[in-house]
Formats: C-alpha cells, structure tokens, sequence
C-alpha cells in the first residue's frame, strides 16, 4: 500500500518509513502513556524522589531540598495520592521502603519518606461528626 510509506516528520527531519500503527497498538500505547503519566509529573515530590535517595549527609540533602523547593514550590503543592497508578509503589511505606534504604542521611531518609507518603498513600476523607461528645447530655 502507498500510504504505509508516507514520510513522517521527527523533530525537523523527515524519516521515510511504516507511519501506520494498527488500532490495537495505538490503543496499548496510549494506555501506557496515561498509566506512567504520574511517574512524569515535574512536581516537588518527584524531584525529591529522583535526587535525594542515596545522599550521604544532611548537607547535601538540605541543599536538594532547596533545589526542588526553588523550581516546585513546597509539599503542599502536591495533591494526596497522585503517584498512584499502575506502575506506582502501592503505598508509601513500601515507596519509602525502596528508596530511602540506602541513603546514609537521617534528613534525606525523612525527607523520601514524606514525598512517598504524599505520592503514594490514599487521600483521608474525613466525616461529619453529628453525636454527643463526652459529657454532654
């Protein structure tokens, strides 16, 4: 077929070659695309994650922090739970588990600690209190 070599343009050049993707396989990688869409969001948390596992001193991990700080703004930035996803750790403990198990600073450890929790533990949704409290009648 003709249109199975049309030239496909890739970042200013043209590249002749198969451009059809079958239905099935544009609909895989989509699906991948949107399952690993949380591990590329460029967020405070995830900036912690990627720099501060494996720091050695305090120091060094005060100064990622203000790193991530200066370029995502604080933790509170980022929404609770949005890590989670198909590829995502299944909860903090289990993120801070992996990533902070090697990392020599007591800060840093907190610090990945904090961020995975944020990522990776589910949002608390809290409820209306309608009862008596303790001594009121």
């Amino acid at each position: 077929m003709i249109g199975h070599f049309l030239p496909a343009r890739i970042g200013g050049l043209f590249l002749f070659g198969p451009c059809y993707i079958p239905p099935m396989r544009r609909l895989t990688i989509s699906l991948l695309l949107l399952a690993a869409a949380p591990a590329w969001a460029g967020n405070f948390a995830t900036c912690i994650l990627d720099k501060m596992p494996g720091t050695q001193n305090d120091v060094a991990a005060q100064a990622i922090y203000q790193v991530c700080n200066s370029k995502h703004g604080g933790l509170q930035t980022v929404a609770q739970g949005s890590g989670r996803g198909l590829f995502g750790y299944d909860s903090g403990a289990e993120c801070t588990a992996k990533l902070a198990n090697d990392t020599r600073s007591n800060q840093a450890a907190h610090m990945i600690g904090a961020a995975c929790r944020k990522l990776y533990d589910e949002p608390v949704t809290l409820r209306p209190f309608n009862g008596k409290l303790d001594g009121e009648e």
